[in-house]
């Protein structure tokens, strides 16, 4: 039932999302993290976004290349961390040089556990810099995948998570 990748299939997506659900309690295996990356290329794809993934190793800190649908100037570099740790900013800093060494200026940090608090801080202070790198936890990547792939009707609150209105729009839990 995926709405973009035919390679996903719905065993893959189950095992992925069970894998990211017990990431964000801090347990579980990390087996699945091809599938993700896959599946977040396929997430970006579905937003609109033109996304190629990049080799499986030896991929110089960036798991996909992302250009903005408007053909803006320069790409946007993610990197995508499958564990049930919590990622921290050893891992920004190596996304951001690699921003710095092609530069870019824009990075997407994708994790399916969550972030150490570290991690909010320097991404402040690298946008400071010029360095803008929006972070998505498990949380947020779960929603984006039951979005995507369509495997549960989302709640008002995964949507408002994903899309991130600058206004609220509707409060409270609805069914439709």
């Amino acid at each position: 039932m995926a709405t973009f990748s035919p390679a996903l299939d719905q065993a893959q997506i189950g095992l992925l999302t069970r894998e990211i659900e017990q990431h964000l309690l801090g347990r579980g295996s990390a087996d699945e993290w091809a599938t993700l990356e896959d599946a977040s290329t396929a997430i970006l794809r579905e937003f609109g976004y033109e996304a190629r993934g990049t080799a499986r190793s030896k991929d110089g800190g960036v798991d996909i290349v992302v250009q903005h649908p408007d053909g803006g100037p320069a790409a946007i570099y993610a990197q995508i961390k499958h564990t049930r740790n919590k990622v921290g900013v050893r891992v920004l800093r190596e996304l951001i040089g690699t921003m710095g060494i092609h530069a870019t200026h824009s990075g997407l940090l994708v994790t399916s556990s969550v972030f150490t608090a570290g991690v909010f801080r320097e991404t402040e202070m690298a946008a400071q810099s010029g360095f803008f790198v929006e972070l998505v936890d498990g949380a947020t990547l779960l929603a984006s995948l039951r979005l995507t792939y369509r495997t549960a009707a989302p709640t008002v609150a995964e949507i408002l998570d994903v899309a991130r209105p600058n206004v609220i729009i509707l409060s409270g839990e609805f069914d439709v």
